[in-house]
C-alpha cells in the first residue's frame, strides 16, 4: 500500500503534516521524498502548509501567547534555550506574569540537552495543531498561506487550487504565461547518434523550484536550532568534567 492511501481519508492532511513536523529534519526529507515519488501536488501542498519555529515568531504576540500558554513551563523554558537573547525574549513577554517568573527561572537553572529541545519543539507544533482543531488558533487570520481547507484532501484529489500552494510545474507554466522578460531560459540540444532532445532551465530561474528549496530552508533552521542545542550540550558536559578534575 502507498503512504499516502492511509491519508487520502478526511483529516488525514493534517495528521501527515503532524507527523512531518514532529519527526525530525531527516525523516522529514526522506518521507517527503517519498510522496512526492507517489503525488507531486501532495508533496508541494505540505511542504507550504509545514510550520517550524522561523515561522511561528513572525506571529503576533496575542498568537503565540495562546500557544505558550498552553504549554508546559519546562518545555518552554527549553525551545527559549535554543533561541538568540532576542527571540528568547519575545516568547518570555507572551507569557502571563507568574508563568514568565517560572519559565524564567527554568531557563536559568536547566540546561536542557538538544533531544529535549527536539521534544519540546515537537510539543509547541502538535498544540498548534490542537488549538488549530479546537478553533482557538485562526490560521486564516494569523498566516493564511498556512490554513489548511477542511477539504483539502478532495482539493488534492481534483486537482482545484489551494492557497499558498504553488507547484514547480505551476511556476514554470506562469512564467511561460507571462511577459517574455519573465519566462525562463530555455535551450534546445539536439544530439544525433541516437537522435534525442534534452531541454535545459537556465540556472538563473531557480522560482522553478520554489518548493525544494523552502523545505531546504526549513531543513537548515531546524539543523541551526539543532547545532545550537548540541553546542549547548558540550558546554554542560564541559561544564561537568571541570567539576569532577576540581574533585579529583
Amino acid at each position: 500500500m502507498a503512504m499516502l492511501d492511509r491519508y487520502k481519508k478526511k483529516g488525514g492532511f493534517n495528521q501527515l503534516l503532524t507527523l512531518l513536523e514532529t519527526c525530525g529534519a531527516q525523516k522529514q526529507v526522506k518521507f517527503l521524498e517519498i510522496i512526492r515519488h507517489e503525488d507531486p501536488r501532495w508533496a508541494d501542498a505540505l511542504v507550504a502548509k509545514l510550520i517550524d519555529l522561523t515561522r511561528v515568531l513572525t506571529w503576533s504576540d496575542s498568537a503565540i501567547a495562546e500557544i505558550t500558554g498552553a504549554m508546559l513551563d519546562i518545555n518552554v523554558a527549553a525551545i527559549i534555550t535554543s533561541l538568540d537573547a532576542e527571540q528568547g525574549a519575545r516568547l518570555l513577554t507572551t507569557l502571563p506574569h507568574i508563568k514568565r517568573h517560572k519559565v524564567t527561572d527554568l531557563v536559568g537553572t536547566t540546561k536542557p540537552t538538544a533531544n529535549e529541545i527536539a521534544t519540546s519543539l515537537n510539543k509547541m507544533y502538535e498544540m498548534i495543531r490542537k488549538l488549530t482543531s479546537d478553533g482557538v488558533l485562526r490560521l486564516d487570520k494569523i498566516d493564511p498561506e498556512l490554513f489548511v481547507d477542511e477539504d483539502i484532501e478532495d482539493r488534492l484529489k481534483q486537482g482545484k487550487s489551494i492557497v499558498g500552494v504553488l507547484s514547480a510545474a505551476d511556476s514554470l507554466a506562469k512564467m511561460v504565461a507571462g511577459s517574455p522578460s519573465d519566462a525562463p531560459h530555455l535551450s534546445i540540444v539536439t544530439t544525433m547518434d541516437p537522435p534525442t532532445q534534452t531541454f535545459h532551465i537556465d540556472p538563473r530561474d531557480t522560482s522553478v523550484f520554489e518548493q525544494e528549496n523552502l523545505l531546504l530552508k526549513k531543513r537548515v533552521q531546524f539543523l541551526q536550532q539543532e547545532n545550537q542545542a548540541l553546542r549547548q550540550e558540550i558546554a554542560n558536559f564541559q561544564a561537568r568534567l571541570d567539576q569532577i578534575k576540581k574533585l579529583a
